[in-house]
């Protein structure tokens, strides 16, 4: 008998070992499945508290597993609405799938970063059982909606810009010709004009001599009424100067062609280049200053900078950006004062980093919504006049394809500044 016994508890070791080493691979493969799985996924027990979490779910949460691990989901990741608003955990659908085993897709709710700021995610929530069916706690899958919707605004962003460039290229390519025809012809008959002057002033001196002679006063009475009707002497005055604003007008158009090509070409490639960010600035000015030039002064001051191997399409379009929106917080801020703003740029190259900074006089940015200016599809602005992905792109093309920041100060009724740092090491 006792034979027996040592023989059957032998066996049921075995098949404990067995076991145990199938939990074992369970657990690896579940283990390996959550890793290698694309989507985010995180499993929580009864209570609500992280078991397992993908490094895609950490990744975009920005937590680490030892500080993830063990923390109440919703409390860390859903715990507020869009708004700031609380989130009560039993209106939760993780909460829901936990007391009665129901599943839930939800599209377009808010979770969490670890620094405080939010996103837009589509996420799947489903109960866990165990051999006996009794629900042992819940996992979630999610995708993070605002990065994608930022990659299509990026893509559809760039599409834009690629066409505007093509548009400026031809555009500044057909005012070219004729402008150089013009700006050739207007400085011929100004210089035509001058030595006509000198004609007209030889004639008169002739006249002069010739007055008091009897037999030449009908034609001294021709040439009088001559210049009394062309009024030489107002020709002489103000020709000149039409001749001047007529060239003026012509270098601008000069200048806003020449503006136009260098943002064509600054968006051609996806490579970075060796560019002067000095004259990306001022092409970006001359493309957007029809946004600034009725409501703000324009005040620059770029120092001597290296030239620095970046993309230059891409700080082209953070220029516009940041000049447009600061061109609106004036206009805002003229609205209730009826002044006329400032937007200022300023250069200047610190401890191997270049620095940008634009900077306006509208009314600033409250304090409350500070954190969340560069969020994807966060605006203040009225529908139809901003759709909330320009900072959140700057922001994007800044840090990532740069490896440098953006920044901002801001003073409730003075004004804003925003800080681009481009560091000099590129690669």
């Amino acid at each position: 008998m006792m034979f027996d016994e040592t023989a059957d508890t032998k066996s049921l070791q075995k098949k404990i070992a067995g076991l145990l080493e199938t939990l074992k691979q369970v657990n690896y493969q579940n283990s390996m499945m959550l890793n290698w799985v694309n989507g985010a996924v995180i499993t929580v027990d009864r209570g609500g508290l992280v078991v397992q979490a993908n490094k895609a779910a950490l990744t975009a949460l920005g937590w680490s597993e030892e500080e993830f691990i063990g923390r109440h989901l919703h409390d860390t990741t859903h715990h507020s609405q869009e708004d700031g608003s609380d989130y009560p955990y039993d209106f939760c659908p993780e909460f829901a799938a936990i007391e009665d085993g129901s599943s839930h897709h939800v599209n377009g709710d808010v979770f969490w970063h670890k620094d405080g700021t939010s996103f837009s995610a589509d996420f799947i929530v489903c109960p866990t059982r165990n051999d006996a069916n009794e629900i042992t706690g819940a996992v979630v899958t999610f995708r993070n909606l605002t990065e994608q919707r930022l990659q299509e605004a990026k893509r559809i962003q760039s599409m834009k810009l690629e066409s505007i460039g093509e548009l400026a290229a031809g555009i500044a390519h057909e005012i070219n010709t004729p402008v150089q025809f013009i700006g050739s012809n207007i400085s011929f008959l100004r210089d035509s004009f001058e030595d006509l002057v000198q004609v007209i002033k030889a004639y008169a001196r002739l006249r002069n001599e010739l007055t008091e002679s009897i037999q030449y006063t009908d034609i001294i009475n021709d040439i009088n009424k001559a210049e009394e009707t062309a009024d030489i002497t107002y020709l002489e005055e103000e020709a000149p100067k039409a001749f001047a604003q007529t060239m003026d007008g012509v270098e601008r158009v000069t200048k806003l062609v020449l503006g136009l090509k260098g943002f064509a070409h600054s968006g051609a490639g996806e490579n970075k280049s060796e560019a002067d960010i000095n004259e990306i600035i001022s092409n970006s000015l001359i493309v957007c200053h029809n946004a600034y030039k009725y409501v703000a002064e324009l005040a620059t001051e770029l120092g001597d900078l290296p030239a620095l191997k970046i993309y230059p399409g891409d700080l082209g379009q953070v220029i516009v950006n940041l000049v447009i929106n600061a061109a609106h917080a004036v206009a805002e801020q003229k609205e209730k004062t009826g002044a006329m703003g400032t937007i200022g740029i300023r250069t200047s190259c610190e401890d191997k980093v270049i620095v940008i900074a634009i900077s306006d006089t509208g009314g600033g940015i409250p304090e409350n919504i500070r954190q969340r200016i560069f969020d994807p599809f966060f605006t203040t602005k009225k529908v139809g006049q901003g759709s909330g992905q320009g900072l959140a792109i700057c922001r994007t093309l800044i840090h990532d394809k740069h490896r440098g920041e953006i920044s901002f100060e801001s003073t409730v009724g003075k004004g804003t500044t925003f800080y681009i740092r481009l560091p000099l090491d590129q690669k």
